[in-house]
């Protein structure tokens, strides 16, 4: 009697586990959701010299500025501190300070209360275009008032290529770690307040470093910008805004 109670029980077992592998891509195609987000994100990545990654091009890039600085005052005789002397800099001079607008697209998988969302990144300011990819595994929500509002709590990171748009020939990328709250107001417009818990990045161009550090005073060029050879760094605590919506 026990073993045909346990048989029948591994055969129901069985029966609802075959059940639900058939039903899966149904269920998955029913809970997939395009989404469209817009948003703004004021960045302001600091550097120092030993900022990861970035740290070792700002060493080199104040270095070669305040070599080019120091050469440009002694052939002009300007002396340091005068009107007309160039002065010398720190990292705190590149780094990198605008607003991007980002254009995010995705997809969002899952259930009622256990979500995941995979989104591209566009984004421009006065200064960078940006490209990437962002991945929220962690993506739950709460639904409330038979689902008029629902809040949600999402964490993960995005990866974007940067690329200077008013200067040629500099690019780098950006790395952000990122978590948000937000609100599903009926089932197709989101509102979203996001912090960037950490990010990483900058932009690089070796040919301006390059021509930085063999700069002649002797000519008429002016003194190279040197946030035109390396500018980034990192920061911590961005707060960022965005409205989406859901098809």
């Amino acid at each position: 009697m026990l073993g045909d109670l346990l048989s029948s029980r591994w055969h129901r077992l069985a029966a609802g586990v075959i059940a639900a592998l058939i039903a899966a891509p149904a269920v998955a195609a029913a809970d997939a959701h395009v989404t469209f987000r817009i948003g703004v994100e004021p960045l302001g990545l600091d550097p120092s010299e030993d900022t990861p990654l970035v740290g070792a091009h700002v060493g080199e890039a104040v270095a070669a500025y305040n070599t080019a600085s120091a050469a440009y005052n002694r052939l002009h005789g300007y002396a340091p501190g005068s009107p007309m002397a160039s002065a010398s800099i720190d990292a705190s001079a590149l780094g990198l300070h605008t607003t991007l607008i980002t254009l995010a697209p995705g997809v969002e998988l899952g259930g009622e209360h256990v979500r995941f969302r995979l989104e591209g990144l566009a984004s421009v300011s006065d200064r960078l275009h940006a490209f990437g990819l962002a991945m929220y595994p962690l993506d739950l929500a709460v639904p409330l008032s038979g689902g008029a509002v629902t809040p949600y709590l999402i964490a993960g990171g995005t990866l974007r290529w940067l690329d200077r748009s008013d200067v040629a020939g500099e690019s780098g990328g950006l790395v952000t770690l990122r978590a948000a709250a937000g609100a599903r107001i009926g089932r197709h417009i989101d509102v979203e307040l996001g912090v960037g818990l950490y990010l990483l990045g900058g932009v690089y161009n070796g040919a301006e470093l390059q021509s930085m550090s063999s700069y002649d005073p002797r000519g008429n060029a002016p003194l190279p910008a040197p946030d035109r050879a390396v500018a980034g760094g990192q920061q911590s605590g961005m707060i960022d805004v965005s409205v989406g919506f859901v098809l």
